[in-house]
């Protein structure tokens, strides 16, 4: 018997491992701003249409996180996250042959859209199950991968793109991320039915009991708990996604070189990374809603100072600090999910979850590149992604809390 725990508890890692190397792959969506310059200026596109492409692509990953979540609960997760890793690869390679904005919107932004919402929710979901007793933690652990891949592959990419240019590494990148990802899927397998690790105990957050309890995607969706969620997911990535899709523009505006600019969205990315493992960590401590009006209030003050910040060593503080409450939010809120919704459905439960993520994401890249191309700069942009982050905050510190079984079963 013990011989089996101990086999049980090392597979549970290798899930881990595995799903860290999927989100690397998928996190370079991140680095689409060292994308953005090279190919605007090829074609003479404005940078609100050339945003829209990584607008597409997030929001279609959101979607997908549902029907990924479906896939997983049907064909598993080895299978769903291989898929994925197919069609991410394919939209990357397909990308080299843009000649058109929609031939961009199509491969990069859809197809690679499809393959990320694919491979992410399983990498995801699979190392939950496997760690209910630390689902903050292990989350943060695996998505740290969605930061740490756009730390040191965006300024790759530049250089790809100085010694190449962004066709080359857009193949180079597509090929390579199929390998990995379909490779890595392979270590994806679901825990026994029922199983949980010893010791496992009732836990309280916030004085507020954790919900133990199995709700359905119906049931969920009835719930103010979901829309309060939802909406305040919302709001937090139209700030980051905002700063991760335009500040590396924002930098070369302010006349530093391509190689400072893109190590804006290094700086960002590693703190990203950071921010999943310790405010996951922090979550499983003193609660997920406590963490969560923290890096609300963070963001809105890092978002509202950024236009401020063009000395080079302020505007990498400034993208540490935005990194770093928008990884905390892309750790507290699955594990959040898990606690109030349960675990059975946590696939596709997530996965609607995430659609606040995903709407989100779509508008915060469009609006800043629109606001630039109205206004020649990124002010006002900044300042009322900041002001939305701040009312973001106040809807989880005043209203969130556990829903009420009885009331949806």
């Amino acid at each position: 018997m013990k011989m089996v725990e101990e086999k049980v508890n090392t597979h549970r890692w290798l899930v881990v491992i595995g799903g860290v190397l999927i989100i690397m792959c998928l996190g370079v969506a991140y680095a689409w701003g060292v994308f953005l310059m090279p190919i605007a200026k090829e074609f003479g596109w404005g940078r609100g249409e050339t945003s829209l492409a990584v607008s597409i692509l997030l929001l279609v990953f959101s979607v997908f996180m549902v029907i990924g979540g479906m896939c997983e609960k049907r064909y598993g997760p080895r299978v769903t996250a291989t898929l994925g890793g197919i069609f991410v690869s394919l939209g990357w390679v397909l990308a080299y042959f843009t000649q058109s904005l929609w031939w961009l919107y199509i491969s990069y932004g859809l197809l690679a859209g499809i393959g990320t919402g694919l491979s992410y929710l399983p990498a995801i979901s699979t190392g939950v199950k496997w760690f209910p007793d630390k689902r903050g933690l292990i989350t943060g652990i695996v998505i740290f991968g969605f930061g740490f891949g756009a730390a040191f592959l965006a300024p790759l990419a530049a250089r790809f793109i100085e010694l190449y240019d962004w066709r080359i590494t857009m193949l180079i990148y597509g090929v390579g991320f199929g390998a990995i990802i379909v490779g890595a899927a392979q270590l994806l397998k679901t825990p026994p039915r029922d199983w949980q690790p010893p010791g496992l105990a009732a836990q309280k957050r916030d004085g507020l009991k954790v919900v133990s309890n199995d709700f359905s995607p119906c049931q969920m969706l009835k719930t103010t708990t979901f829309k309060l969620i939802f909406i305040s997911y919302f709001t937090a990535m139209v700030a980051g996604m905002m700063a991760i899709g335009h500040i590396s523009a924002f930098a070369n505006d302010a006349g530093y070189t391509s190689i400072q600019a893109a190590f804006t969205i290094t700086v960002l990315a590693i703190t990203n990374g950071l921010g999943r493992i310790i405010f996951g960590a922090l979550s499983d401590k003193i609660g997920r809603k406590s963490v969560i009006v923290v890096l609300f209030l963070v963001m809105a003050i890092g978002m509202i100072l950024l236009p401020y910040m063009t000395i080079l060593f302020a505007l990498y503080v400034a993208a540490g600090v935005i990194g770093l409450c928008f990884g905390g939010f892309l750790a507290v809120y699955p594990a959040a999910t898990g606690d109030f919704f349960g675990t059975k459905d946590f696939g596709t439960n997530y996965g609607l979850v995430f659609l606040g993520y995903g709407v989100g994401c779509f508008v915060g890249p469009l609006i800043g590149g629109i606001v630039y191309d109205v206004t020649g700069s990124y002010s006002v942009a900044f300042i009322a992604a900041g002001i939305l982050a701040l009312c973001g905050g106040g809807i989880v510190a005043l209203f969130l809390k556990p829903p009420n079984f009885q009331s949806n079963s």
